[in-house]
């Protein structure tokens, strides 16, 4: 038997990971479980994902340590940090989860898989295909399903966006490619940097934090004054981010107070 957790924001995609999962493994005949577990927020709160393969009967769709958990993000790593066992397998975006959240569980995790999944997926695939890196890597802890039923798991799941199929699977041939050339590893994430869009003038500054931003929106709907709008700048998940017309702006601090993420940060000189 594998369990599977799979952490994720919301829509990175860590549920469409289990569900080609779950999918390919009935398709293979064998015993499979699958329930999603949502954070507060549809988009920008935790997505976890139970995953049970076995070619026994399942008693109970979630477990308390997982064999392989996957870690796409910062936020995930103190919720999923209870199910790491002695022999859990952690595979993470060494690309994206930061070095100082990963210290968090230094000591705790004894065999990993650092896969820079944003980085490679942004220089060969897109990003919204980052997920089926991932895929390719656990994939290649289960190999007790035929990666012709992963194929056709993935046609189903994106069978509305026939332009994905064909490079989502090249995404999951690299990320099970990767797996399997173990290349050297270190425990380490992405160096904390602060990233940052300003806009200004004589009377105020407004600041966008793009590695917060979740394109979520709620800045712009609050807004009385109608400054923000989404732009053409993409976040780590594909989405558009705000940005503010600073004319428009009368420094309420609305959308700072509502940002569910402090992605924004708002000063009056």
């Amino acid at each position: 038997m594998k369990k599977i957790l799979i952490a994720g924001e919301g829509g990175q995609g860590a549920q469409s990971i289990a569900e080609i999962l779950a999918l390919a493994a009935h398709k293979a005949d064998l015993k499979t479980s699958y329930i999603p577990n949502f954070g507060v927020e549809q988009r920008g709160g935790v997505s976890l994902a139970f995953v049970q393969i076995s070619n026994d009967p399942i008693n109970y769709p979630k477990f308390d340590r997982a064999d392989i958990l996957l870690i796409m993000c910062n936020r995930a790593v103190s919720v999923v940090k209870e199910f790491i066992g002695e022999n859990t397998l952690v595979i993470f975006d060494g690309s994206f989860v930061s070095d100082d959240k990963l210290q968090e569980l230094q000591g705790v995790v004894k065999s990993y898989l650092s896969l820079p999944a944003k980085n490679i997926a942004q220089e060969k695939f897109g990003l919204k295909s980052t997920n089926m890196l991932f895929l390719g890597a656990i994939y290649h802890e289960v190999l007790e399903i035929p990666k012709e039923m992963i194929s056709t798991a993935i046609n189903e799941k994106f069978a509305a966006y026939p332009e994905f199929q064909q490079n989502n699977k090249k995404a999951f041939e690299a990320g099970l490619q990767y797996a399997t050339s173990k290349p050297d590893q270190q425990f380490k994430g992405r160096q904390k940097q602060e990233v940052k869009t300003v806009y200004e003038d004589d009377q105020k500054s407004w600041e966008r934090f793009p590695q917060y931003c979740k394109g979520c929106m709620l800045c712009a709907v609050r807004c009385p004054k109608n400054a923000i709008t989404m732009g053409k700048d993409l976040n780590f998940l594909g989405t558009q981010m705000p940005e503010v017309d600073i004319e428009k702006c009368i420094a309420c601090g609305k959308c700072m107070e509502i940002c569910p993420d402090g992605a924004i940060k708002l000063e009056k000189h």
